[in-house]
């Protein structure tokens, strides 16, 4: 008789990420799945709803200028009769008042484009752990 081994299961979470600029897009995608993430790429609004009720992801990260929806919309729909979807949105421009809008449409955080992926890193740091498989 042959024994079997088994790998444990091993838990990537899930993160989906839409960006209008490409480049920023794919930097980041990148730096994400170093860290262990499985990553999936959206360029519109719709495109990111969709991804979110297929995979289920931990975190969604909207740029705020997506095409076809804003991110501020996508945010809303993805976040309306309280889902619990962790939202994180990115703006060229972090106002209080803008940070009052982000919390208007469900979101978790408002990160400022210009801070890059460290302040992405920063809000978003110790989810994976804190996440149940």
């Amino acid at each position: 008789m042959i024994a079997r081994t088994e790998k444990p299961l091993s838990f990537r979470p899930r993160l989906v990420l839409a960006y209008a600029d490409s480049a920023r897009a794919a930097l980041n995608a990148r730096h994400f799945r170093r860290l262990g993430w499985e990553v999936h790429q959206a360029c519109s609004g719709p495109d990111a709803r969709r991804l979110v009720r297929a995979l289920r992801p931990q975190v969604v990260v909207l740029d705020t200028n997506l095409r076809d929806e804003s991110g501020w919309l996508t945010c809303a729909k993805l976040t309306v009769g309280c889902t619990g979807q962790r939202v994180i949105l990115v703006d060229g421009e972090v106002s209080p008042a803008r940070e009052e809008f982000a919390e208007i449409v469900g979101a978790s955080r408002l990160v400022s484009a210009q801070a890059g992926l460290p302040a992405l890193l920063e809000e978003i740091h110790g989810v994976a752990l804190s996440t149940s498989v």
